[in-house]
């Protein structure tokens, strides 16, 4: 085809006539700018954040339907949610030729996507799969387990002291679920800043929109970048409210912070430096090793193409060895 997938840092690829964004995080599109001028195709939700972040001109901007099959310069099209963050959209292309095509872009793999009837209705070929944690070290608990870890750790914790304040670490878009969960089992506002606050108006939820304000001291739940998740950052965050508050939780969601060691969401226990605690989470919007294999045998392609770690020869090699061993066990079952 003349299509590229999340490849705008090549800038204006000769020959190319389509580029597809999957989904608003800074590694897939980085290098669109305000002056790009190619054909962007994505969903809704992505568009509006290209547009209103990025400030691509509307014309350039594509915006394809969820779910429904469309047809892109000669070229069947489907989208259908990656279970990413907002907006993130795998792509199931049907090439002239008769092939079928599955680009995960980033997605998070679940049995719910066994249900898909685009998916069951055809065979796909070639699956471009999302591996960044294609590894058996990487065992995470189910998403809303980790929810529930979370919303139920911080409701003790503002119980035991009512002038608990607590954070959430995100990033541009992502972990909405765990910041929207505090703010429920609070009854509580969340606090974002005018950016951040901006970015979600963008997501187009009623949810989110009955839930955030820029007005910090209207809410319990602070929202800010996981980069400022540190000691020294939320000492001083906490003072600005030291009218309100005498304590700090913080909530670090991300995969990172997962492996082995940890069995299960009990065995979690926060860092705590004087007043201030921060949790990493074991909340990941990326597939675990197990849950990538389930997807793979499932789906049965006859050819997959890592989109994670390939940078060195050995890294393929052992992706390449899991996936012929998830297919040869398939083969087996037969």
């Amino acid at each position: 085809t003349k299509f590229v997938v999340d490849a705008f840092r090549y800038g204006e690829i000769e020959g190319i006539s389509a580029y597809f964004l999957t989904h608003f995080h800074s590694d897939h599109y980085g290098g669109l700018t305000r002056s790009s001028t190619f054909p962007i195709y994505c969903n809704r939700i992505t568009g509006n954040l290209v547009k209103s972040k990025l400030r691509v001109a509307e014309q350039y901007v594509h915006i394809l339907p969820m779910n429904t099959e469309v047809n892109v310069e000669g070229v069947r099209v489907i989208l259908l949610d990656a279970n990413h963050c907002p907006g993130a959209a795998m792509l199931l292309f049907f090439l002239p030729d008769g092939q079928t095509v599955l680009h995960t872009g980033d997605f998070r793999a679940d049995p719910s996507m066994e249900t898909y009837p685009e998916l069951l209705g055809c065979r796909v070929q070639t699956l471009y799969l999302d591996t960044t944690y294609c590894n058996p070290e990487y065992t995470f608990p189910r998403q809303q387990e980790v929810i529930n870890f979370t919303a139920s750790t911080a409701f003790e914790l503002v119980t035991l002291n009512p002038r608990t304040l607590l954070v959430c670490g995100s990033y541009s878009v992502g972990k909405e679920k765990v910041f929207l969960a505090l703010a429920e089992v609070l009854g509580s506002k969340v606090g974002l800043s005018r950016d951040k606050y901006n970015t979600m108006c963008c997501l187009e939820s009623q949810q989110i929109k009955e839930r955030i304000t820029t007005d910090w001291k209207a809410a319990q739940v602070h929202v800010l970048p996981m980069m400022q998740l540190s000691f020294k950052n939320l000492k001083s965050h906490l003072a600005r409210f030291s009218a309100q508050y005498d304590r700090l939780v913080a909530f670090k969601p991300t995969g990172w912070t997962f492996s082995e060691q940890v069995q299960s969401v009990e065995d979690i226990e926060p860092q705590i430096s004087g007043n201030i605690s921060i949790y990493g989470i074991p909340y990941s919007e990326h597939s675990s090793f197990l849950e990538l294999k389930r997807f793979v045998q499932w789906l049965k392609p006859l050819k997959i193409i890592p989109t994670v770690n390939v940078g060195s020869w050995s890294s393929r090699k052992a992706m390449e060895r899991c996936f012929s061993d998830w297919l040869s066990e398939t083969r087996a079952k037969l």
